[in-house]
């Protein structure tokens, strides 16, 4: 009886370019960090708010942000695999940030200084907001330059989380005319050609220039499941090693794929908190872009000129971790 194998052992014997070509398509397309994600500022819950410093949460983030900073498997296999891996990527180097200029020099305990780097593949992403600079301060207050900087050098995009742009995002916005809130006064309503730019909104509306287009994450929903089975669906790179994505909400498809497979996976256990897996329409997602844009900035003397785009960030936690009594790798 003839048995079935998945090795190809012709790969050898093809020639070195088409061979070189399959590594590259091997690689992963990864989102670097450039600070870790702290759960109770990311899953922070405005109706909830007994939750915060001490849980639980949906995730604890941090296994997903070491995975997903180590070498990809590909600089692993083999000296060709891994000469094509080093061509556009490697470990940061210790010095990464020291030719930067001033107003991109931002420095904290959270700060992610480590890990592989793909000139070629990398979305460079922030988790950054201003509540954060309560617990660990930075030495400097340029969060979005040294975004902006880290995602224009070398890397082909950047995103962030909408409360980088706008940390009361999903409060009543003062300026909005059209707000429904009990206790909105409509005197208190600034003209957008009277609205005034502070210094740090100045410098980071010059810092959104460096990219053409941005995402900005409006959610972030994690998928708690298995390796084996997580890599099957092809959701997080061909050998499961970019388990972190930011999808575009305009990828309806693509961002329905990742939501049902996080819906299922928790679906199969029993559950410590659960996640909100409701949609949004593209549509409402990008209403909520423009809106924190035009109340951070003015609109008709400072108009932000990039692609500010909605996104959702999915990420693959293999702990189980939000499982009750289960824990995986």
């Amino acid at each position: 009886m003839s048995t079935q194998t998945s090795e190809f052992r012709l790969f050898p014997k093809l020639p070195a370019e088409l061979r070189e070509e399959i590594w590259c398509l091997c690689l992963p397309h990864r989102v670097r960090e450039v600070n870790q994600a702290v759960p109770y500022i990311i899953f922070y819950d405005r109706d909830n708010p007994n939750n915060i410093d001490i849980g639980p949460w949906p995730c604890e983030l941090w296994e997903t942000t070491f995975e997903n900073r180590r070498p990809p498997v590909v600089s692993c296999v083999c000296w060709e695999s891994r000469s094509v891996a080093f061509k556009s990527g490697g470990m940061l180097p210790s010095n990464f940030t020291r030719d930067w200029p001033v107003e991109a020099q931002w420095h904290h305990t959270m700060e992610i200084i480590d890990g592989w780097r793909d000139r070629a593949r990398d979305t460079v992403h922030s988790s950054w907001e201003s509540t954060c600079d309560v617990d660990w301060p930075p030495i400097y207050d340029h969060a979005l330059p040294f975004l902006a900087w880290n995602a224009s050098d070398g890397s082909v995009g950047g995103s962030m989380r909408i409360e980088g742009i706008d940390p009361n995002f999903d409060m009543v916005d003062p300026f909005d005319e059209q707000s429904t809130d009990d206790e909105f006064d409509p005197s208190w309503i600034i003209p957008v050609s009277q609205r005034k730019l502070s210094d740090g909104d100045r410098r980071d509306f010059e810092a959104l220039k460096k990219l053409p287009k941005w995402l900005v994450v409006m959610r972030i929903i994690v998928v708690h499941s298995d390796f084996k089975s997580a890599v099957m669906t092809g959701l997080v790179g061909l050998l499961g090693d970019a388990r972190i994505q930011v999808v575009d909400v305009s990828e309806e498809d693509k961002v329905e794929a990742y939501m049902q497979l996080a819906e299922s996976c928790e679906h199969k256990a029993d559950i410590a908190i659960a996640q909100k897996f409701h949609r949004e329409s593209a549509d409402f997602s990008e209403h909520l872009v423009k809106r924190s844009i035009a109340r951070r900035f003015n609109p008709e003397a400072f108009p932000v000129e990039a692609d500010m785009r909605p996104a959702v960030m999915f990420r693959l936690c293999t702990r189980m971790c939000n499982h009750v009594g289960r824990e995986s790798v």
